[in-house]
């Protein structure tokens, strides 16, 4: 796990991640979004073009909610990107992240955008002793959101629908 986290809380709801915004957890690391001492999502991953994103500055909003400013790479120092994105983040009734995407150049761009999500349900002692789970994890699409779920025995756990919403596309 890299020392450069970021990290925002409500109540007992809180996420931990890269500076890029993205969650990497592995069992013994405390990154993820977690709630009532159980992390719900231990991947989170925005790629553009197949390629994680560059870091151009954080802004830490309030104590639950953060911005990531970044660039999509361009392999080289001496072209600029063409776009940008912003990822905003909040805790508090849940997790909500909204991401924009702004093309600074003057023709479209064809893109393909993709966040990989994953559960491990982990509890908080899970993680910090490195322990496996014992019962099995499930995936469903239901009313067109992705459900991961955790189950043991009659324990049921679910990461609720995440659901992409895209905002109309605007031209000038």
């Amino acid at each position: 796990m890299s020392t450069d986290t970021v990290s925002i809380l409500d109540g007992n709801t809180f996420v931990v991640s890269d500076g890029r915004g993205d969650i990497e957890a592995q069992r013994d690391d405390p990154t993820g979004l977690f709630a009532w001492d159980t992390r719900f999502l231990s991947r989170w991953i925005l790629t553009v073009g197949g390629q994680r994103l560059n870091v151009l500055s954080t802004d830490d909003l309030q104590y639950f909610q953060v911005q990531f400013f970044l660039v999509a790479s361009t392999d080289t120092v001496h072209v600029d990107s063409r776009v940008s994105i912003i990822r905003q983040r909040a805790v508090g009734n849940g997790f909500h992240e909204d991401v924009t995407v702004m093309n600074h150049g003057a023709e479209a761009v064809d893109l393909t955008i993709r966040i990989e999500a994953d559960a491990d349900f982990a509890d908080l002692f899970e993680v910090k002793d490195a322990l496996a789970k014992k019962g099995e994890y499930y995936r469903r699409v239901a009313d067109n959101a992705l459900v991961l779920g955790y189950r043991r025995s009659t324990f049921t756990r679910e990461s609720g629908s995440l659901r992409p919403t895209p905002s109309p596309t605007t031209a000038d």
